[in-house]
Parts: C-alpha cells; sequence; structure tokens
C-alpha cells in the first residue's frame, strides 16, 4: 500500500505523538510505501519511511490556528508528495493516515487531491474529556468559559471526521459507542485498535526489570495538569504523610515548563522535599525502580504509560475511566479520581504487609500478557480490510 501520513508538528510532545511516528515507521518496514509530511522545523530523521519536507512555521494555539495554515497550503504539499513519490517510483496513494484533529483539515483536501482513502484515529474523546473536567470543579472561571465555547468546535469536527473518513479507529469501545451517540452517521466505519506493548518502547531490557519487595516509593507519568490527576497524586502522597508514612518518596516525569502552579501546591501541601521532579525524560528507569505507579486521571482512552508499567513489572492502580478498566481489568486497582481515601488506604496496606504488595503485583503482572500483540500488523489489516 502506499499510505502518507501528515506530522507538521514542530516537536513531539506528548506519547501519541512518538506512538504515530513509531507506527509510520513499522508501516513502513512491513513493506508498504509511506511519506510522511513533516514540518521541517521537526528535528526528526525516519529510519524507514519517506520524510517530505514541509515548511510551515506557526504559534501553538495562537492565530491562525495551525490547522488553518496547514490546510491553506495544501496544493503545495500535494505537489511535494507527488514529486517524492514519483523519485521513489510510487504508484497512487490509498490511503491518508492521521491521528487527531490538528491535521483535519490538511487531510481532508489531500484526500480529494489524490483520490485516496482517509483512515482517522482519535488518541482521545475530547468532547468526553471536557465534560468530565468541567464536572471535575477544578477548572479557573476562565478554563471552564474556554471549555464550553471550544465544544462546539469539537463537536463539529466530529461530524467532518464521520462524513470524510473511510475508517475510524477508537482504542475502546466506550469512546467509540459515545462517539458513534453524538453523530448519528450510519454509514461510518469503525475498528477498535488498543495500544500494546511492544518494539520500539518496551525493549526486552526493561520486561519484568523492576524487582521491588516493599512499597516504599511511588511514580507519576504524564503531563503536570488537573486532567491527568496530579493533583490528585499530591494528595494521596500527603494523606498517607499524614498516616504517618513520611519515608515514602514521588518520582514526577513530565515537561515542568510553565508549572509553577504544581509546584506552588507541593509546597503548600508539604510534600515538596518527597518529590523528585525529573522531567521529560525515558520513563523506564523509574518504572523499573519505583515501587508503585499511580495515574488517577480525571479521562484517558488507552494510557501508554500504564503500558509500558505493566512491561516493567511495576504495580499500577488508576482511575476507572477511559480504557484504563480495559488495561488493569481488576476493580481492585481502580478508583474514582477522587477517591484520595481508598488510593490512600490500598498503599497503606502494601506498605505495612509486603505479602499485599506482592499480591498486588502478581495482579499487575497477569495483565500484562494480553498487550504484547503486532500492534502495527493490526492497522495495516483494517486498512486491507477496506477496499
Amino acid at each position: 500500500m502506499v499510505i502518507i501520513g501528515l506530522f507538521l508538528n514542530k516537536e513531539i510532545r506528548t506519547g501519541a505523538n512518538r506512538r504515530y511516528l513509531e507506527l509510520m515507521e513499522a508501516l513502513a518496514r512491513r513493506g508498504n510505501r509511506v511519506f510522511v509530511a513533516m514540518n521541517s522545523l521537526l528535528e526528526y530523521q525516519p529510519e524507514s519511511f519517506v520524510r517530505v519536507e514541509i515548511c510551515i512555521p506557526y504559534v501553538r494555539k495562537g492565530f491562525p490556528p495551525a490547522s488553518f495554515l496547514f490546510a491553506h497550503k495544501s496544493r503545495r504539499i500535494a505537489a511535494l508528495i507527488r514529486d517524492a513519490m514519483a523519485a521513489r517510483g510510487a504508484g497512487d496513494v490509498e490511503w491518508i493516515h492521521i491521528h487527531g484533529d490538528m491535521h483535519l483539515a490538511l487531510a481532508v483536501k489531500l484526500k480529494k487531491l489524490f483520490g485516496a482513502k482517509l483512515f482517522f484515529a482519535y488518541r482521545c474523546n475530547d468532547v468526553l474529556r471536557a465534560h468530565i473536567v468541567r464536572r471535575s470543579g477544578m477548572l479557573k472561571p476562565a478554563e471552564y468559559v474556554r471549555s464550553r465555547a471550544y465544544e462546539p468546535v469539537n463537536r463539529f469536527r466530529e461530524k467532518v471526521v464521520a462524513r470524510q473518513a473511510n475508517l475510524v479507529c477508537f482504542q475502546n469501545s466506550a469512546d467509540r459507542d459515545d462517539w458513534l451517540m453524538r453523530v448519528r452517521f450510519p454509514l461510518v466505519k469503525t475498528v477498535l485498535i488498543p495500544g500494546n506493548i511492544g518494539l520500539p518502547r518496551c525493549r526486552d531490557e526493561w520486561k519484568n526489570a523492576n524487582r521491588a519487595t516493599s512499597l516504599d516509593s511511588l511514580v507519576y507519568v504524564g503531563v503536570l495538569s488537573i486532567t491527568k490527576g496530579l493533583f490528585q497524586v499530591f494528595s494521596v502522597l500527603h494523606e498517607l504523610h499524614s498516616r504517618g508514612f513520611r519515608n515514602l518518596t514521588l518520582a514526577v516525569l513530565g515537561k515542568t515548563d510553565d508549572a509553577d502552579e504544581v509546584f506552588q501546591l507541593a509546597e503548600k501541601l508539604g510534600i515538596e522535599k518527597a518529590i523528585t521532579w525529573a522531567g521529560y525524560t525515558d520513563p523506564f528507569p523509574y518504572l523499573t525502580t519505583a515501587s508503585m505507579m499511580i495515574f488517577p486521571s480525571l479521562y484517558d482512552a488507552f494510557p501508554d504509560t500504564i503500558l509500558e508499567a505493566l512491561h516493567t513489572g511495576c504495580p499500577v492502580i488508576a482511575s476507572r475511566r477511559g480504557g484504563i478498566p480495559d488495561i488493569l481489568g481488576n476493580e481492585e486497582l481502580l478508583f474514582e479520581p477522587d477517591d484520595i481515601g481508598g488510593m490512600a488506604d490500598l498503599i497503606g496496606r502494601c506498605i505495612t504487609d509486603e505479602r499485599e504488595y506482592r499480591r498486588i503485583r502478581a495482579v499487575c503482572a497477569e495483565r500484562a500478557e494480553r498487550f504484547r500483540f503486532d500492534w502495527p500488523e493490526r492497522w495495516e489489516h483494517a486498512m486491507k480490510e477496506i477496499r
């Protein structure tokens, strides 16, 4: 197959960004002809797919929106892709494959210019997430207003996806069903492809490398924001310290840009000395040494960070939201994000009773094997099924 990917971001900001590029590399290694339009400002050299450089400077969350700038250059981008394809003797484009809304307007235009099919993959249910975050009461007034104002934009994009995409992918059935209920478009075809534990992220050297025998340290991996539950993590640590578990520590992995409010909250709770701010870094060295990951996200479709923890053998407790129950599959590992006492109770039992800690480790270990499958093959199979 000849596949066009779009990644005009200036940087790799999230795990979802990284996973998209990993998928493009893997599809190319499987023998597909993959051409990815990439921002020339992005420092990334592909190993397997063909990079087609596009120079489009933009201001993140600025005006005009990046999505508008990308779509405005659609004919120029199409010409550059055609030149790259001709130089390598590639045939007609079969699929344009994107993850998320940032490249949607451009993808729709390229679909028409190339006479191709569009494969759109949701990494997040933005409408549902916005509802959950607003109900949490944790947004500032201006943030709440922006969230409400932006919802019609997300709903409009969902309608565009439903009408323009030949195939739409979700990571869990709850997100798919919620989306189908909103768009009410009977012709749309969908597929479920969950995340996996596999290369290149989950290398053999990290497999079951966590050998902790007692619980004395926690780890959080993710964006330093309300939606990922970091404030709840702080509250759990504060609660455990107040119960006398003063030696319990926390490693926080995530970009610390503009994180003054996060630092101030840690100081206000008196837990700042127990926290290591690791920044945006390789999580595996931390996952192999921490006693437990805690991830009480308000919403997450299918977090890679939990899969990575399970790969290392690091036990996980997390929120009963999005696709997380599909990963952990055991009620005793799942909590409502605001159940500070419940999470503290489980961690406290694991600290005082090593047999309980070993049992929780075993429960998590059993889940890991369910997600060791060929992820790129499932994407390729889904495209081949649509002719």
